[in-house]
């Protein structure tokens, strides 16, 4: 799908860091996911969740783009969180349930499939265009969403190789 040029370099940018990120669990086994910084952080397994979950909610519940059964996905029947709403809640926030590999690279390419979609049918002018928001300090556009997402998956990547590394794994070829 042809992406609307000014926003190639971002998408590309994007699609490789995804690549890496993928390329840094796809083989790790259920042991591997568990690890984490610390005992009160999330796991590898609930940072890739919470990445390709946020995806969902952006692009989903915010933009307003996409099958609901995108976002659907991401629910989970309880959250082993206190005080947090089913609502609000993903599927990091069910440690009851962790998810394997296959099921992180699962969701991370059935809302690339979205974000590319999205981002093939963009114009410039739509990046500009403002969206209603819950929170009155805050001014949306797509390109705000866009840019978000990015800074926040280069973030959580960086702490899942970090996590990797130090436990004297692989992490991101970067």
């Amino acid at each position: 799908m042809p992406i609307t040029p000014v926003l190639q370099p971002f998408f590309d940018g994007w699609a490789t860091h995804q690549r890496r990120v993928l390329g840094a669990i796809a083989d790790l086994g259920p042991e591997q996911l568990a690890l984490r910084p610390a005992p009160d952080q999330m796991s590898i397994w609930q940072i890739a969740s919470h990445m390709a979950g946020s995806r969902s909610y952006w692009f989903h519940d915010v933009l307003g783009e996409g099958d609901p059964a995108i976002r659907d996905m991401f629910r989970i029947e309880r959250t082993t969180v206190p005080g947090l709403s089913l609502e609000n809640a993903g599927w990091e926030d069910d440690e009851d349930h962790p998810r394997t590999a296959a099921e992180i690279i699962d969701a991370f390419n059935v809302t690339w499939e979205l974000i590319a979609e999205c981002l093939g049918r963009w114009t410039a002018d739509d990046i500009t265009d403002v969206i209603p928001q819950r929170r009155a300090d805050r001014t949306t556009t797509r390109g705000w969403v866009i840019w978000h997402l990015m800074e926040h998956e280069a973030h959580h990547g960086g702490a899942i190789s970090l996590i990797l590394g130090t436990n004297g794994l692989p992490g991101l070829d970067l």
